[in-house]
């Protein structure tokens, strides 16, 4: 980031530059590899928490709602939940 800020005494302009320390230039390669692991994975953790969140909300709906929703073909689009409907009423 860079401020610019002019003044003008007696009738001169000046430039003043404040450029901030941290600048990415100046990050080893292994730290920013690092970081960039440690937000992939980081993602990975959110949407698995996502669709854990997901499927219990779905799982403790009521059975009437359930049914009207047509729980047995939602779980095709969450990963991670058996296909099988009968495993899902057992509880698998």
């Amino acid at each position: 980031m860079t401020v610019q800020c002019q003044s003008a005494p007696n009738g001169r302009a000046t430039v003043v530059d404040f450029t901030s320390t941290s600048s990415v230039t100046n990050v080893p390669s292994w730290l920013l590899e690092f970081y960039s692991k440690v937000q992939k994975q980081a993602e990975s953790w959110s949407y698995q928490r996502r669709v854990r969140r997901s499927r219990r909300v779905l799982e403790s709906l009521p059975e009437h709602i359930l049914h009207d929703i047509g729980w047995p073909n939602v779980d095709d689009r969450l990963p991670g939940i058996a296909k099988n409907t009968a495993a899902f009423k057992r509880g698998q």
